[in-house]
């Protein structure tokens, strides 16, 4: 029978870099912690459905993912925009590499278990992009997250 669960991680970033493209990454302190509920459903043995996620200023978007080569689950979306006029083109990844914590798998089921792995959000605008630098430069800007267990200050494990 296929899974359908909801779990609840906390998500974790630390910093945002951003990348002059031909550059170095240089990053800055940007700490949000939240948890974060979402519902995953499995469509058949490599294909899943991950409800929940916020991206790119939508609060609950769903992905399609499949299994990766490590038996966790891989899920990657992202879009282009380009201006005609200007030629500013505006490209968004996501890519997330998930899986059950290992130390609570017998506990699917409890929404108060978690999905770890980790999320990177890159956003890439090309030269057309910039109309501030002197000369236009391509600039991408990269966000880590950790998803992680919860830990015991969790409002889910203190309410559940």
């Amino acid at each position: 029978m296929p899974l359908t669960a909801t779990f609840t991680s906390r998500v974790v970033q630390l910093e945002s870099c951003r990348v002059v493209v031909g550059g170095d990454e240089g990053c800055e302190k940007d700490e949000q912690f939240a948890e974060l509920r979402v519902e995953l459903v499995q469509v058949d043995y490599d294909s899943w459905w991950l409800h929940g996620v916020p991206l790119g200023g939508v609060d609950y978007t769903s992905l399609l993912g499949t299994r990766d080569t490590a038996g966790g689950l891989l899920f990657a979306v992202g879009s282009e925009q380009v201006n005609s006029a200007s030629g500013c083109r505006l490209a968004v990844r996501t890519q997330l590499s998930l899986r059950v914590d290992p130390e609570r798998v017998d506990d699917v089921g409890d929404p108060c278990v978690s999905l770890v792995g980790r999320q990177v959000d890159e956003t890439t605008a090309s030269a057309e992009c910039d109309e501030a630098g002197s000369p236009p430069q391509a600039v991408r800007r990269i966000v880590r997250r950790r998803w992680e267990r919860l830990d015991d200050t969790s409002r889910c494990l203190s309410s559940d």
